[in-house]
């Protein structure tokens, strides 16, 4: 069974891991060939055959139900499944629009993992209004074949089945091309055959294990308890556990068998645990990166059945902070948007900017920040920016909800300093002793919140905590944007460089990186070069993915002396076949702020050895 990659935190998606499925041995193509996409044809289901089943409220269903319509949808879906939940609009507007034609729609849960009240509460805030099943046992998967969610089954009246496969040909709604449930709903109700009976559905596998073993294991076999339980823990739960950012947990061995397959293939590309920095080229706080060994102890754990071993080995999951407390202590403020922000069901991304209700009347100074996601099913990442010139507040409050957006990623102020980041798994820490952020006199703080939809609306309040400087301050960490904005990329160019130094003017200490391209960026790598022609690498990214940014914190500044050369030498792909473009035919790209512009940043927090600032701030109060 072959993985197909999917970002679920743009999707999606985001996120964290999604786990997703081609239903044959080979990757489907985005607009396979129509002789690819009707290459095997769907099994027959005779009107006799046993097909019963009850819905969710236990009306019960049996083989006469298929003779009450024209057509019968089954349509497999998940509560964890990103590519799902995806769908749920596409879902509803398909029965809005063809039950008064004649076809009956079933909403059907094959996911060992998800219990039946689970599925009747998630039906009832996707607002499904057609019956819903919990396919207990993948009874009515294993009948009609199913292997995937999403993935739609559609009978005639007769009980023959007419097609199999995914509801379209995109995830992303803005690109769909053929909507193929649709059309052979239009031709099973106008009495047509259906031209293409058999599509590539893709999505998240339906797992059809029956009971787990409970094995002690045998001598050297690799178990949950002994071997698997102890990876998930360290580098998998910050995010997948109950009411985090993964689609789904992994806090017990049903749920990591049940998603094996998924965990051993997005381990093995290294997609997951999402950690884009090379190891070796910097050494940072809160890498998430798995061994070789361990990448090969999962793979061989998923092919042996993922045994569970001994229940009495398995080590107990690590306490994390919850979600009403602050790891970092009691704040000295805690700010937020004045109302909740509403995100519609599905479609593109949001990047929306809060300026957060607290004026900075004095200079100030932070040795800390931390960050609550008010939802952290749709929060994919959050920033902080400190505006000095006070311009955000004339772009807030002139829509319904709070906040504004503005083309790209920024938050339409040029002048803005960066503050902090959030993202899923990052640790907040305080800043060392005499380091500090400082907020200049009459700065406004505006946070920018990236959102995924994910099928159903939302609505966030995140929370940003201020910890202000209790000691003397002497250095300050300084924001320093080194990049391009001159280059133009040509159209069909595969890996175009773009290159930007600058020689630093005194000793410094790097603090931290964050490395910023849009979607035709594939690579970035950052040298230091010292005066005595030494070479450091502070930072490479070999596999570039917009929506996995973050700011990568050093575990010990790296010391730069003066005259220390900083080079960032960045690669884009601006040909038809990078994945990520959404110019065709592509077209010359150059520096803006639209997603579909290019950057070219490495943005470098550091602190200069001789500045003495000698400044201890009075006690400072909101």
């Amino acid at each position: 069974m072959l993985l197909i990659s999917y970002n679920i935190w743009k999707p999606a998606v985001v996120l964290a891991m999604s786990a997703l499925v081609s239903v044959t041995a080979a990757a489907a193509p985005a607009r396979p060939s129509e002789k690819a996409r009707g290459a095997t044809a769907p099994a027959s289901l005779t009107p006799s055959a046993a097909l019963a089943f009850r819905d969710t409220s236990g009306q019960a269903y049996g083989p006469s139900t298929l003779s009450k319509a024209k057509a019968t949808a089954f349509i497999f879906t998940s509560t964890e499944c990103p590519i799902s939940n995806i769908y749920t609009t596409r879902i509803k507007e398909m029965a809005k629009d063809y039950r008064p034609r004649g076809a009956q729609f079933f909403l059907v849960n094959s996911n060992t993992g998800d219990t039946l009240e689970r599925v009747s509460q998630d039906a009832k805030l996707r607002g499904f209004t057609f019956p819903v099943i919990k396919d207990e046992g993948t009874k009515l998967a294993d009948r009609l074949g199913a292997r995937c969610t999403p993935e739609v089954i559609i009978l005639d009246a007769t009980g023959e089945m007419r097609y199999r496969g995914r509801i379209d040909d995109n995830k992303d709604r803005t690109r769909v091309v053929r909507q193929d449930a649709k059309e052979a709903l239009e031709a099973v109700l106008t009495g047509k055959p259906v031209k293409v009976p058999r599509t590539l559905a893709m999505g998240c596998a339906i797992f059809r294990g029956s009971t787990l073993p409970k094995s002690a294991g045998t001598v050297g076999e690799i178990t949950y308890a002994n071997d698997i339980a102890p990876i998930l823990n360290r580098s998998c739960l910050a995010c997948h556990r109950t009411g985090e950012v993964g689609p789904f947990a992994l806090e017990t061995y049903a749920q990591a068998r049940t998603w094996s397959a998924q965990i051993k293939d997005y381990t093995a590309r290294r997609i997951m645990p999402p950690w884009k920095a090379v190891p070796g080229h910097g050494e940072f706080h809160d890498a998430r990166v798995l061994t070789d060994e361990e990448i090969a102890r999962i793979a061989r754990w998923h092919a042996t059945g993922s045994p569970l071993g001994d229940p009495k080995s398995v080590p107990p999951a690590p306490r994390f902070v919850e979600s009403r407390e602050w790891s970092l202590g009691k704040p000295d403020m805690v700010v937020q948007p004045a109302r909740a922000y509403h995100l519609e069901a599905e479609g593109p991304d949001v990047y929306r900017n809060f300026v957060l209700p607290v004026d900075f009347k004095e200079e100030r100074f932070l040795s800390a920040m931390e960050f609550k996601p008010g939802n952290r099913a749709v929060v994919h990442h959050i920033v902080t920016y400190f505006d000095p010139t006070g311009k955000s507040a004339e772009l807030d409050g002139k829509e319904k909800d709070p906040g504004y957006t503005v083309p790209g990623t920024g938050i339409g102020i040029s002048n803005a300093a960066w503050g902090e980041v959030w993202v899923p798994g990052r640790t907040p820490r305080f800043m060392p002793e005499g380091v500090a952020i400082r907020i200049p006199k009459g700065s406004k703080l505006v946070m920018q919140v990236h959102y995924h939809k994910n099928g159903a609306p939302q609505a966030d309040t995140s929370q940003v905590a201020l910890y202000y400087t209790k000691g003397r301050v002497d250095r300050q960490v300084i924001t320093w944007p080194l990049g391009n904005a001159t280059f133009e990329l040509k159209p069909g160019n595969s890996r175009q460089l773009v290159k930007s130094w600058f020689s630093l003017p005194a000793d410094a200490h790097l603090r931290t990186m964050f490395p910023h391209m849009h979607l035709l960026g594939k690579e970035m790598k950052v040298t230091a070069t010292l005066p005595d022609g030494t070479v450091k690498s502070l930072i490479w990214i070999n596999d570039w993915d917009f929506n996995w940014q973050e700011t990568y914190v050093y575990k010990e500044p790296v010391a730069l002396p003066k005259g220390t050369r900083i080079e960032v030498v960045a690669a884009y792909d601006n040909s038809e076949s990078n994945p990520h473009q959404v110019l065709h035919p592509p077209k010359t790209i150059r520096f803006g702020e639209q997603t579909t512009d290019e950057m070219c940043f490495a943005i470098i927090g550091l602190t200069f050895d001789q500045q003495k600032l000698n400044i201890t701030p009075p006690v400072q109060s909101p």
